[in-house]
């Protein structure tokens, strides 16, 4: 990832930087949007004089003195760059880094939920970081899983089950595994599956190595989801499938939650 080339290059110039913030949990491992990387982030002592803000680099100033390094680069610890991305990042964005820290099991809700009860205090945006919080779940696989989830929340439905398995009505003892998950009163479901490209095309850039074993491979992945979704249709579940392109669409996805009959907080 070029943001990550980037941070590498600044600590060989600048080996006594602290990276902190979306730039810290890059480093970590953390799923951290495209769009929260464009600048690289400093800490700094509180009363330090130096600042530095470019369009490139900027610098905050050290709430947590907790700092370790990871993947050899020094940076602030990752409960407290838990703490600052989640005060200062929207709620979906908050989500899919949060997310992410869990489903690694690098730590535990009920140890995020300490720590920002003791070092959250009068920090600007802790209302928001702990709102994220209460949401966070581990059972989301990435990033886009993330903020899909958090745009049905935003949108006002009930939060939904993720990653539930599914047992397959012809091949009894066989599971597969869904996106998101609804069970309603009385007990009818109703199941959202997240689509992208990679499914079908493979991970990385599908257009650069579009070629004849690519096409041969994407229509074998298309009839096995096929497949997979007529089994699950035979459940009696509502089945929806849509694309993260269809979720940012929040109008458009609301009118298909909604007549879906995806339950309202």
């Amino acid at each position: 990832m070029r943001a990550r080339a980037v941070i590498k290059a600044i600590h060989r110039i600048h080996p006594n930087w602290v990276f902190c913030l979306y730039s810290a949990a890059l480093i970590h491992g953390l799923q951290v949007s495209e769009s929260l990387l464009d600048v690289t982030h400093i800490a700094i002592a509180p009363n330090t004089n130096w600042r530095k803000t470019s369009g490139y680099i900027q610098s905050h100033t050290l709430h947590d003195s907790s700092i370790t390094s990871s993947d050899n680069v020094p940076c602030i610890d990752l409960l407290a760059t838990l703490l600052d991305c989640l005060c200062a990042s929207s709620f979906r964005h908050g989500l899919a880094i949060v997310d992410s820290a869990l489903h690694y099991q690098l730590t535990t809700k009920e140890e995020l939920e300490q720590y920002f009860l003791k070092h959250g205090r009068r920090r600007h945006g802790i209302g928001q970081a702990r709102r994220t919080l209460a949401y966070a779940d581990g059972a989301c696989e990435n990033g886009g899983e993330s903020i899909v989830r958090a745009i049905i929340i935003e949108l006002g439905f009930a939060a939904p089950e993720m990653q539930v398995e599914i047992e397959d009505p012809l091949q009894p003892g066989h599971f597969k595994r869904v996106d998101f998950f609804w069970e309603l009163p009385g007990g009818s479901t109703i199941i959202d599956e997240l689509d992208g490209l990679e499914k079908y095309l493979g991970r990385g850039n599908p257009y650069a190595q579009f070629n004849e074993r690519n096409v041969v491979s994407a229509v074998q992945a298309m009839r096995r989801e096929r497949i997979r979704e007529s089994r699950l249709n035979l459940t009696g579940a509502r089945v929806l499938r849509f694309s993260y392109a269809d979720a940012l669409d929040t109008v458009e996805f609301f009118k298909l939650l909604s007549t879906a009959g995806v339950p309202l907080q």
